[in-house]
C-alpha cells in the first residue's frame, strides 16, 4: 500500500498542510499588523523580514543537533508548541518592537523544527516509498502557499491582524496532535561528542561526500530564484503588467495550484523520479518558466510561464531532498537538513536584496531573464556530474541506517499511490 493508506502518515500529510497554512497566514498578518497598529516605517517592515529568515541563516548545523540526539518527532514537538506560544505573543504584543522580539523567537523554534520535519519521512516509511512519501509531504507544504494567504487576507479582513496568529498558534497545536502518534524506526546513532564537536560532524559528513556538496549547488540556483521573486514579482506586475494586487494574486494561486498538481504526480510516479536527470531537468524548466514569466509583458504568457514554473518544482524539490536523504547516514539528517536550511535563508536573504538593486539597474525584466538562468546553471552542474553523482545518491539508503522498526511503527510496503 501507499504511505498515505496509512492513517497515521495520513494524518501527519493532512496536519503539515494545516500547520503550514496557519504559517503563511501569520507572514501575511504580520506585515499588516505592523503597519496597521504601530504605523511601522519600511525599514521596521524590512526588519519584520529578516526576524523569518535570519535566525535560520545563523544557526547553521547547530539547529539540525537537537534532532540528531534526540529523534525528528520529539523535537518538532517541542519545536511546534514553542513556535505556537511565540504566536500567542505576537497577538499580545503592545508594541512594533515586542513584535520584533516575538517573530525573532518563533523563528528561532522554526528553525529547529524545519530540520526535524525534513528528517521524518526516512524514520516512518520504507525506502522504496521514500520518494512518494517525501512528494505526498512537499505537496502538504505547497498547498499551505496557495490556501495560506488568502486565509491570513480573510482573517485580517474580518477579524482582524492579531486574530490571524490565534489561527497559527492553533495549528501549530494541529501539527503537533499528528505527530504525537507516531513512531521511529532505529538508528545507530554511535558516541555523542559536545555540541561543537557534534556540528563539526555534520560538516565533516557534507564535505567527504563532494556529490552532496554538488546536489547543493544544483539547490543554491533554484533558491536564488525563490528569494529574487519576493522582490521582482510584485514589481513587474505593477510595472510590467501594470496590473493590480489583484492579479499578482492571482499569478501566486495559478503557481500553486500547478506545485501541488505536479507533486501529486511526483508521488503516483514514485521512486523513478529520484535521479540525477529528473534533477537537473526540473531545475532548467523552473529556471526557463520563471525566466518566461517574468520577461513578458502579455498577462496570458505570465501566466504560462508562472505555470511551468510551478509545474516544474516538485520536480526538482522532491529529488532533491530524497538524494539528499539516501546519501547521508541517518543519524546526520537534522545536520544535514540544517546546512540546507541555512543554504536557504542565505540564498534567499541575498537574492532578495540583490534583485532590487537588479531593478533599479536593469529592470524588471530583464532581471528576471538574470535570475532564471541560475536554476538552468543548477541543472547542468547536475548534468555535468554525470555518473559520479548519480553513483552516490542513487544507490539507497546509508550503511548507518538500520530498516528495523519499532512495534507500532507506520508499517509501509511496495505498492501504488
Amino acid at each position: 500500500m501507499s504511505p498515505f493508506r496509512d492513517k497515521r502518515f495520513r494524518a501527519l500529510v493532512i496536519g503539515q498542510a494545516v500547520n503550514g497554512i496557519g504559517s503563511w497566514c501569520a507572514l501575511v498578518a504580520i506585515w499588516g499588523y505592523a503597519a496597521e497598529r504601530f504605523d511601522a516605517e519600511p525599514w521596521q517592515v524590512a526588519l519584520l523580514g529578516l526576524t523569518w529568515t535570519l535566525p535560520g541563516a545563523l544557526l547553521g548545523p547547530f539547529a539540525g543537533i537537537p534532532t540528531d540526539r534526540l529523534d525528528p518527532r520529539r523535537v518538532l514537538i517541542a519545536a511546534d508548541i514553542g513556535a505556537a506560544v511565540f504566536a500567542l505573543a505576537m497577538a499580545a504584543s503592545n508594541t512594533y518592537w515586542a513584535l520584533v522580539l516575538a517573530g525573532t523567537f518563533q523563528s528561532f523554534a522554526k528553525s529547529f523544527a524545519q530540520p526535524a520535519f525534513s528528517a521524518l519521512a526516512p524514520r516512518i516509511v520504507a525506502d522504496e516509498q521514500l520518494v512518494r512519501a517525501n512528494a505526498l509531504l512537499s505537496t502538504s507544504m505547497q498547498l499551505s502557499i496557495a490556501v495560506g494567504p488568502l486565509l491570513g487576507a480573510v482573517a485580517i479582513e474580518t477579524m482582524g491582524a492579531s486574530e490571524a496568529f490565534i489561527i497559527d498558534a492553533l495549528t501549530y497545536m494541529i501539527g503537533v496532535a499528528v505527530v504525537v502518534p507516531l513512531k521511529l524506526s532505529v538508528i545507530h546513532r554511535g558516541d555523542r561528542g559536545s555540541v561543537i564537536e557534534e556540528a563539526i560532524e555534520g560538516i565533516r559528513v557534507l564535505r567527504a561526500r563532494p556529490a552532496v556538496m554538488r546536489l547543493f549547488g544544483v539547490a543554491t540556483g533554484c533558491y536564488l530564484l525563490w528569494g529574487s521573486g519576493i522582490t521582482l514579482e510584485p514589481l513587474y506586475v505593477r510595472e510590467v503588467l501594470h496590473r493590480t494586487p489583484a492579479t499578482f494574486a492571482l499569478l501566486q494561486t495559478a503557481f500553486g495550484i500547478m506545485m501541488v498538481l505536479c507533486g501529486l504526480l511526483v508521488g503516483r510516479i514514485g521512486d523513478r523520479v529520484s535521479n540525477v536527470w529528473v534533477l537537473g531537468v526540473g531545475s532548467i524548466v523552473s529556471g526557463l518558466g520563471a525566466a518566461l514569466y517574468l520577461a513578458t509583458p502579455w498577462v496570458g504568457v505570465a501566466f504560462i510561464g508562472i505555470g511551468i514554473w510551478g509545474a516544474a518544482t516538485p520536480f526538482f524539490a522532491t529529488p532533491f531532498r530524497t538524494m539528499l536523504q539516501r546519501s547521508t547516514p541517518v543519524h546526520t539528517h537534522g545536520r544535514v537538513f540544517a546546512v540546507d536550511e541555512t543554504l536557504r535563508n542565505w540564498a534567499m536573504a541575498i537574492a532578495t536584496g540583490s534583485a532590487g538593486l537588479a531593478f533599479t539597474a536593469f529592470g524588471a525584466r530583464s532581471s528576471g531573464l538574470l535570475y532564471g538562468a541560475l536554476p538552468i546553471i543548477g541543472g547542468l552542474v547536475a548534468f555535468g556530474a554525470g555518473s559520479r553523482l548519480r553513483r552516490v545518491v542513487e544507490t539507497g539508503p546509508s550503511p548507518e541506517y538500520s530498516p528495523g522498526i519499532d512495534a507500532g511503527a507506520v508499517a509501509v510496503v511496495p505498492g501504488d499511490l
